[in-house]
């Protein structure tokens, strides 16, 4: 073989060599990633970003790692033969990284993507890895914002100076004093001696029934004091009725107190709660409430007149079956309330109006009327008390016990019952007379229809003052054994005393002049009443006279009004 031949076929074996070394002696492998810009690594040594395509790696054993950013990195191990070609798709995970917040002054709260971490500095907080919004603050010192990335297995410090913010205090005196002070666009809740950042404020003080301010307040270092009267706002009421006759009130608060006032035409009124009562003799009280705003309001009311036979006797039934007491109709009427000559607590008198008919017990209750309450209640009975006398009146009965016995016969026959009101009271126990008492004035005379202290008394209590008449009966007795008076009603003096709705004794001289109570006897420590007892000397059962309690005793029991 000649050498030209050789040379050639050295040549041609050599590239076979070659071309076989690279398609059996070597490898690759294309890599892509979400997202992409990802830094590739083959044993340690950075090959590009992703994409890659076919990136030429000798055969064996490789470490390849993609990493990105704060993202969790990818590994894998490989092992490549002669020819392979390997395609990775990969999509990298966020991971968790931890930041540690310090802060000087220590104790700064942490928001962490706007939500408020529960510890204050210093403290930690897991996350995902990546980019996260910070905010510090503290009391007094001006907050901090910032944005922090995280990488994935990151311990990440977080420390922040958080300088003085200038504070000042601020307290607003207000008229009336529960005016509600809010501050206008800011979020600090309002309260006396706030602490708030130096600078000017608009703060807007309210009351429902007052004008509404807006008013502009500077701190300054220190305390901060200011005052705002705010002004009454009114609305107009007109009011048109029927009869032309009628009484008609209207009742409304101002400065802490409740005034009722007669209706004048046009009248002004402070805005808010207010009530119109109109009233006539013989017609129906109709009440309208409502809420004045400062537009005002116009009403009307039309009485209706009450059909009800004067002196009528009825009893109305029980769900149970039985029958409440005995109850008489009493007309509407006038009369001049108290007793010019008497003592301060019945002075100075008064004309009352009662402008409605109404019924009342014909007879105290008696003591088999509350034990049927009892006995349904299950309320204490007066161990005092003997069950037998069913027909004596009710003693030892509270204000409470009065009034829960009247709402229990109210919800046994639907109808309302309560007790009466001083005035209803002195007009029944008066029935269209202006003495002493409904007989006249003469005090031997209650013989015949009261059973207060006599001859029988006076020779146990010698020093009481007593009638020279004599009934043989010391404490309380039987009722309706003596003369009623005009209207109907017996033992309207004597036996018990009758309690009333006034809390104690009120005044009369700003007292009401419809019968209503001068107070409704909410809250009293003591609660009047009226018409004297077995135990009562002449003056005590006499029309106008007046006393009140706070407990029950042996004299004081119960009589009741049932509205028509």
């Amino acid at each position: 073989m000649n050498t030209r031949i050789k040379v050639s076929l050295v040549l041609l074996l050599t590239l076979a060599a070659a071309v076989a070394y690279q398609w059996l002696g070597s490898a690759s492998i294309s890599i892509t990633s979400e997202p992409t810009g990802a830094v590739v690594w083959i044993d340690g040594r950075a090959r590009g970003k992703t994409p890659i395509n076919r990136l030429a790696l000798e055969t064996g054993q490789h470490h390849l790692e993609v990493t990105h950013s704060y993202l969790s990195p990818y590994t894998e191990g490989l092992s490549l033969s002669g020819g392979d070609h390997e395609i990775r798709e990969i999509k990298l995970q966020v991971g968790e990284g931890t930041f540690e917040f310090l802060s000087n002054p220590k104790g700064a709260w942490v928001e962490l993507d706007g939500e408020r971490l529960p510890q204050r500095t210093p403290t930690q907080a897991s996350v995902p890895s990546g980019e996260h919004a910070i905010v510090m603050g503290l009391v007094e010192r001006r907050s901090v914002s910032q944005t922090h990335t995280v990488n994935a297995g990151e311990v990440k410090v977080i420390n922040l100076n958080l300088n003085i913010d200038p504070h000042g205090s601020l307290t607003l005196s207000t008229r009336p004093s529960n005016a509600k002070v809010e501050f206008v666009n800011e979020k600090i809740r309002y309260q006396r001696g706030v602490r708030v950042p130096i600078g000017e404020y608009a703060l807007k003080v309210s009351r429902p029934g007052y004008r509404t301010e807006t008013l502009r307040y500077r701190v300054r270092y220190g305390e901060n004091r200011y005052s705002v009267d705010l002004r009454r706002d009114y609305g107009t009421v007109n009011v048109t009725y029927s009869p032309a006759d009628a009484q008609v009130d209207v009742t409304y608060a101002d400065a802490g107190r409740t005034f009722r006032k007669a209706y004048t035409q046009a009248m002004e009124v402070p805005v808010g709660a207010v009530e119109v009562r109109a009233r006539a003799i013989g017609y129906r009280t109709v009440v309208r409430k409502l809420f004045l705003e400062n537009a005002g309001a116009t009403i009307r009311l039309n009485l209706q007149p009450m059909q009800v036979e004067i002196g009528a006797v009825f009893a109305d039934a029980f769900t149970g079956g039985s029958v409440g007491p005995e109850m008489v109709v009493i007309p509407a009427g006038h009369f001049v309330m108290g007793n010019a000559a008497g003592p301060v607590s019945e002075r100075p008198t008064r004309m009352v109006t009662l402008t409605q008919p109404f019924a009342v017990s014909r007879f105290e209750i008696t003591v088999g009327d509350y034990r049927k309450f009892t006995l349904a209640t299950g309320r204490a009975w007066p161990a005092r008390v003997d069950q037998a006398e069913t027909d004596h009146a009710m003693g030892y009965v509270s204000f409470k016990d009065a009034q829960a016995y009247a709402a229990w016969v109210s919800a046994q026959t639907g109808h309302k019952y309560r007790l009466l009101s001083e005035a209803e009271w002195e007009y029944v126990a008066r029935a269209g007379t202006g003495g002493a008492y409904f007989f006249g004035q003469d005090k031997q005379a209650l013989c015949d229809y009261a059973n207060i202290a006599d001859a029988t008394a006076s020779r146990l209590y010698a020093d009481w003052d007593t009638l020279d008449c004599d009934d043989q009966l010391l404490r309380v007795g039987a009722t309706g054994t003596l003369k009623p008076n005009p209207f109907g009603l017996y033992d309207i003096y004597g036996n018990v005393a009758e309690w009333v709705l006034d809390c104690g004794m009120p005044e009369y001289q700003d007292a009401p002049t419809d019968g209503s109570p001068a107070e409704q006897g909410l809250g009293c420590s003591t609660h009047g009443f009226r018409g004297g007892s077995w135990d009562s000397g002449a003056a005590e059962a006499a029309s106008a006279y007046r006393n009140a309690a706070s407990r029950a005793s042996d004299d004081r029991g119960i009589r009741l009004l049932r509205e028509l």
